[in-house]
């Protein structure tokens, strides 16, 4: 089957692109792509095909073979360098255009924030802080941040999806049970200030990936509980085509 649209998905933002699609023409056909089952059952209420799988360029490229389509739009998630270079790559290759989708920016009213630009310095900020550290960056990293955090297996705390991927990720990572949270989204100002008081956190870390992730509110949080926060900018990425 040839495609309208093939969608990189798993976000809000691919959600709300999928539902503008299908609200421009009907009969529109769109191929979504995710990397999860979690991914695909967040798209299971949309008249379009789904193909679930982390995929790496040649992947792509055997995939856009099967299911041509016109055009790409990349909305992936902002910190997901490694899936908008693979598909940038693809879509060259096979001559067909892409979009890269960017979240909107915020901007934060809270001097307690201290940026950083990736997971090394947030590493070597917070090797210079004392504190008890509520990560909220997600299971891919949580390793980088157990090796390389000064007394971590006592420091760190970690909240991720409820789901047993991220949860046996932290265990691989050397995280104590009792440490990690896995929770599902969205979390509320009540939430986060909730788990900062269990876990005696003195610094939150985030990525700053905009009102969709939560930031907002994780600011607010760590503003009313008067504790720091590290926040990791965005890759730079090309807005006009991904």
């Amino acid at each position: 089957m040839k495609y309208d649209v093939m969608v990189i998905a798993g976000t809000t933002e691919s959600r709300q692109v999928i539902e503008s699609l299908l609200g421009e023409k009907k009969g529109m056909k769109i191929l979504a792509c995710v990397a999860t089952e979690m991914g695909k059952k967040m798209l299971l209420d949309y008249d379009i095909c789904v193909h679930v799988g982390r995929l790496d360029e040649e992947g792509f490229l055997s995939l856009l073979r099967e299911n041509p389509c016109d055009r790409i739009i990349d909305a992936s998630h902002p910190f997901a360098k490694v899936v908008t270079k693979t598909v940038k790559n693809a879509a060259k290759k096979m001559g067909i255009p892409c979009e890269r989708l960017e979240r909107d920016t915020l901007s934060y009213d809270y001097d307690g924030i201290i940026y950083v630009k990736d997971v090394n310095e947030a590493i070597r900020v917070l090797n210079e802080m004392e504190g008890n550290i509520l990560l909220t960056t997600g299971v891919n990293t949580s390793a980088q941040y157990m090796n390389g955090v000064r007394d971590g297996k006592e420091r760190l705390y970690i909240r991720v999806l409820s789901n047993e991927d991220s949860l046996r990720g932290c265990e691989r990572a050397g995280y104590m049970p009792e440490h990690v949270f896995g929770a599902m989204p969205p979390y509320t100002l009540e939430d986060n200030l909730v788990l900062i008081e269990r876990t005696r956190a003195g610094i939150l870390v985030s990525k700053d990936s905009g009102k969709t992730g939560g930031v907002d509110v994780k600011m607010e949080a760590c503003k009313k509980a008067g504790i720091s926060m590290v926040l990791i900018g965005r890759p730079v990425s090309e807005k006009e085509d991904c």
